[in-house]
């Protein structure tokens, strides 16, 4: 397994892709494996029973994107705090500037 990522086609119906990228060594092959799932439905199976080396990347697009994985052995969140409730934050119509709260912060060198 080479990487899962994905991708986000707002104006589309399947809004959502996942990508699988495996790598054979001893063939020099590579396989690059893609489907859609729409917004409603972010669901695929998990490729983790073929490829345990999926586990911690199909946690990063569920934690950016919001895509579930089933059957997943631990599919939790990686990177953003277990108690996230904004969002995802690698879809397109997640506001760059965050949702409010990191507008409080005070930062170094502000005149005001």
């Amino acid at each position: 397994m080479v990487h899962v990522s994905s991708v986000d086609w707002p104006d589309e119906v399947e809004r959502f892709e996942v990508v699988y990228e495996v790598y054979s060594i001893r063939k020099r092959h590579r396989i690059r494996i893609k489907t859609r799932v729409p917004e409603h439905d972010c669901r695929v199976d998990s490729m983790t029973d073929l490829w345990m080396g999926a586990d911690f990347m199909e946690r990063e697009v569920f934690d950016m994107m919001g895509i579930r994985f089933n059957h997943h052995p631990d599919l939790r969140r990686i990177l953003m705090p277990d108690d996230y409730t904004e969002g995802y934050p690698l879809r397109k119509d997640f506001p760059v500037q965050g949702k409010g709260w990191r507008d409080t912060f005070d930062f170094l060198n502000d005149p005001n």
